[in-house]
């Protein structure tokens, strides 16, 4: 009998009509949510190359480069790929906040339906970074496993001469305000300068 009235004085304490025993309830189921979704990530850890697969399958496409008034960040890499690897979580941040301003395009060099891009791109090493301005004009390649503070402030400076490409009226006057990206490795087309534009076709993509 002493159970029993325990029980009931238990439960007529704990009111659901009354609203802040439903906070506490929330609050309660919430933390258990969040200890829940951290225990599952760190017992089923995401790894380098499901990182890159994810990012591959939400890629912008390649006609989007040039075309729609944003800067792109045109990583080629493969699965086997160990510097790629490496790279993965800092390109996935620079993703996760540049999402909205930058095409994404990711390019796996190890399918036949890369070659066309790989020449175009002149990529003779990965991972291969392409940093293209919103007109289409590559301008500069980063090779290996790039700090995210870099990449950053290339892709700030693109999408404030992105910015400046808009607001002025003479093609002579943009090219003279644009300012120059800070990180410069590689210049794939500086004996080639007439293929340093680069535009694709849906037939192409």
């Amino acid at each position: 009998a002493t159970t029993t009235t325990t029980t009931r004085n238990a439960f007529q304490w704990f009111d659901f009509d009354d609203s802040r025993n439903r906070n506490v309830l929330s609050a309660i189921l919430a933390v258990g949510l969040a200890v829940g979704n951290y225990v599952w990530q760190y017992t089923h850890p995401v790894t380098p190359v499901q990182l890159l697969v994810s990012m591959q399958q939400s890629s912008a496409s390649v006609t989007t480069i040039g075309q729609n008034g944003k800067p792109s960040l045109v990583d080629f890499w493969a699965p086997w790929c160990e510097n790629c690897k490496l790279l993965a979580p800092t390109l996935h941040k620079i993703e996760e906040e540049y999402s909205d301003r930058v095409n994404f395009v990711m390019i796996d060099g190890d399918k036949p339906d890369a070659w066309p891009f790989i020449q175009a791109f002149g990529v003779d090493a990965i991972p291969h970074l392409a940093l293209v301005s919103a007109e289409g004009d590559v301008e500069t390649a980063l090779i290996g496993p790039i700090p995210k503070s870099i990449l950053a402030a290339d892709l700030d400076t693109l999408l404030e001469n992105a910015q400046q490409t808009t607001t002025t009226t003479t093609t002579t006057t943009t090219e003279q305000s644009k300012k120059p990206i800070p990180y410069v490795m590689l210049d794939v087309f500086a004996d080639r300068p007439e293929a340093r534009r680069v535009h694709f076709n849906d037939d192409e993509s």
